[in-house]
């Protein structure tokens, strides 16, 4: 749920807002291509997340959840993001306006090539690459290899249109905010598939 509530944040308020997820589990850090920066105090989060998005995972609240509340009630520049699987009817009240419901992958195949193509579109929009940069064969690479989540297809698409648009590598590493090494490593994974 992680990766959609980020990737909705990017659609809403633009990547240079700040997304921080609040997990008492994971260390203090910055973000990377996997994963989003994170803090483990909930109001360190609040504080790093102004003016932008705050994402907590229901099941994991820190230890300052009080606190955590107390800020986000009187704020109007921190959007509170929280994921769950399930909803409890108790938690219910969390969720203001209404929640968003996002079935899994695998209850909605009859949309995936219509999925792929719209996550092609938006990373050809990003890199600002021509059309052609994603191409029928990639498509089908795609959705046979790379179509367990949401977050995989959009990594896909776009590490493939970067690649195609780059003069080397490297530059398409630049491009995607990775390590070559890391980019050379899931292409060699893409060729053997």
């Amino acid at each position: 749920m992680v990766p959609i509530a980020e990737a909705l944040h990017r659609c809403t308020l633009g990547p240079d807002k700040p997304f921080i997820l609040c997990d008492p589990r994971r260390l203090t850090s910055t973000a990377t291509v996997r994963s989003p920066a994170s803090r483990t105090s909930g109001v360190a989060a609040f504080e790093a997340a102004i003016g932008g998005s705050l994402c907590m995972r229901m099941r994991r609240f820190p230890d300052d959840f009080q606190a955590l509340v107390a800020r986000l009630r009187s704020a109007d520049d921190v959007l509170c993001v929280l994921c769950t699987g399930q909803l409890a009817d108790a938690y219910r009240r969390f969720i203001l306006p209404a929640p968003l419901a996002v079935p899994p992958l695998a209850e909605r195949s009859a949309d995936l090539d219509r999925i792929i193509a719209e996550y092609a579109a938006d990373a050809i929009a990003e890199l600002a690459a021509p059309a052609a940069s994603f191409t029928a064969d990639d498509h089908a690479w795609v959705r046979d290899h790379a179509a367990g989540s949401l977050a995989e297809i959009e990594t896909a698409t776009l590490r493939v249109v970067a690649t195609h648009t780059s003069r080397n590598l490297s530059h398409a590493a630049a491009r995607l905010g990775m390590a070559p090494v890391s980019l050379s490593r899931w292409l060699g994974r893409r060729q053997g598939a």
